[in-house]
């Protein structure tokens, strides 16, 4: 596991779950091709083969953008089709097929984001259970599993709108601008929240047997 700031030192390949926290840099899985206009024009006709394309396309992309954010796959499911259930009910805001993929990236962050708040309204933690993981991590080693738990649980710390730059940018990768786009914020807005969540997140870290390890073993904050 670890994240394009250095957070946390990367461990063997073989040792991170597919879905784990990855650096910025790292190879990534294909998104969705860019919409068509045929698409779109389907879509605003509540065409259901339309719909049906749509969530074929665009469906990983947004599991992988909640996993990546929440941390926690026990209510995915629901949280998937509440994302296409708002996109659809909005899609005539989209006038352009580019702007597509942008619209369903930024109605996951705001799913996303309502899911952290309620979490902590409820006082609830992310703990993965065993049977709660993705299959692919399940042979993974328990150091490697539970670095992703630990990485999470210090998540838990940020500011609900901190973490979701922190995650779009240092876990999905995503370039500022785009961080900025799907938060509906500056980039100088974003700037600034990473930088609160950077040290926050660090001084969790500390804090943590499985990740002061490898913050000590870093080279940015040592």
């Amino acid at each position: 596991m670890s994240v394009h700031l250095r957070v946390v030192r990367k461990p063997r390949p073989s040792q991170r779950p597919a879905d784990a926290p990855r650096p910025a840099d790292a190879p990534r899985p294909a998104d969705a091709q860019p919409a068509s206009f045929d698409l779109l024009c389907g879509l605003h006709a509540r065409n259901p083969a339309a719909e049906r394309r749509l969530l074929d396309a665009y469906a990983r992309l947004v599991e992988r953008l909640l996993f990546r954010i929440l941390g926690d796959v026990r209510s995915l499911e629901d949280l998937v089709q509440d994302v296409f259930a708002r996109v659809f009910s909005r899609i005539d805001d989209v006038r352009e097929p580019e702007a597509l993929k942008p619209f369903i990236t930024s109605v996951a962050v705001f799913v996303a984001r309502e899911a952290i708040r309620k979490r902590r309204r409820h006082r609830w933690l992310a703990f993965f259970a065993s049977d709660e993981l993705p299959e692919i991590a399940a042979s993974v080693d328990p150091e490697a599993r539970q670095g992703v738990r630990a990485f999470y649980r210090a998540l838990e710390v940020l500011d609900p709108d901190e973490r979701l730059a922190f995650t779009l940018r240092f876990v999905e990768g995503q370039e500022l601008a785009d961080v900025a786009a799907a938060c509906d914020v500056s980039v100088a807005t974003v700037k600034r929240r990473l930088q609160r969540a950077e040290l926050a997140f660090v001084e969790r870290c500390k804090k943590d047997d499985v990740l002061s390890t490898w913050l000590a073993e870093g080279d940015r904050w040592t």
